[in-house]
C-alpha cells in the first residue's frame, strides 16, 4: 500500500489578489481526496515537477516550508493508520492529518464475531452450548444473506436498518437453502 501526495495549482480559483489557491491531491487506493492548503501563489512561479515555489514568488521560502510540513504530516499520519493494521480509506488519512479521530466502524459480520467471543465465555454460566451454536448459525446466515444480497463480504453497521431486516425476512423465506416458518424467521431475526 502507498500513498500520492500531488500538490496542483488551481488556475481557476484565484483570489483578490489575483493569485490562485494551491491545493492537495492524496491518492490512495486509486481513491482521491483534494483539499486547500491555504497558500496562494502565481501561477508563473509554480513548479509542479520539483512541487515547489520558485523565485520570483516573494513568499516562496515560507510557502515551501508550510508545503513541506502538510506532505510529512499526511505521511505520519498514513504511517500511523499502517501501523494499526487495519483497512482504511483515503478520508481516514486525511481526518487523521487534520487531527480527527476516527471512532471504529464496524460490519456487521464483524461485530456478530466479537459479540459470538464475547458470549462463549458465558458458555456454562449463563448460557448452555446448545444455545451458543443457534448464535454461530445466525451469524453463518447473516454471511450468506450478504453475499447473496450485497455480493460482498460483510455489510456496514452503520448501514443496519429495517430495510436490511426485511431483506433478511424475504432471504429467508426465499434465498435461504431450507423454507423457515415464520416464527423461527422471528425468532433468527
Amino acid at each position: 500500500m502507498k500513498i500520492n501526495i500531488l500538490f496542483i495549482i488551481n488556475k481557476q480559483k484565484k483570489n483578490a489578489k489575483g493569485v490562485c489557491a494551491l491545493m492537495c491531491r492524496l491518492t490512495h487506493n486509486k481513491v482521491r481526496k483534494t483539499f486547500s492548503t491555504g497558500q496562494f501563489v502565481n501561477a508563473n512561479n509554480w513548479d509542479s515537477k520539483q512541487q515547489v515555489v520558485k523565485p520570483p514568488e516573494p513568499d516562496r521560502k515560507e510557502i515551501n516550508q508550510q508545503l513541506s510540513l502538510i506532505k510529512t504530516k499526511i505521511n505520519r499520519a498514513f504511517l500511523l493508520l499502517q501501523v494499526k493494521d487495519e483497512a482504511f480509506t483515503v478520508d481516514d488519512i486525511f481526518s487523521l492529518y487534520k487531527g480527527v479521530k476516527t471512532a471504529k466502524e464496524y460490519n456487521v459480520i464483524e461485530y456478530f464475531e466479537r459479540y459470538l467471543k464475547r458470549i462463549k465465555t458465558l458458555v456454562g454460566v449463563e448460557i448452555k452450548q446448545v444455545t451458543y451454536e443457534k448464535f454461530e448459525y445466525v451469524k453463518n446466515d447473516i454471511k450468506a444473506f450478504v453475499k447473496w444480497k450485497f455480493k460482498t463480504k460483510d455489510y456496514p453497521l452503520k448501514k443496519l436498518d429495517m430495510n436490511f431486516l426485511s431483506e433478511l425476512d424475504y432471504y429467508y423465506k426465499v434465498g435461504h437453502k431450507t423454507q423457515l416458518k415464520q416464527v423461527t424467521i422471528n425468532k433468527k431475526i
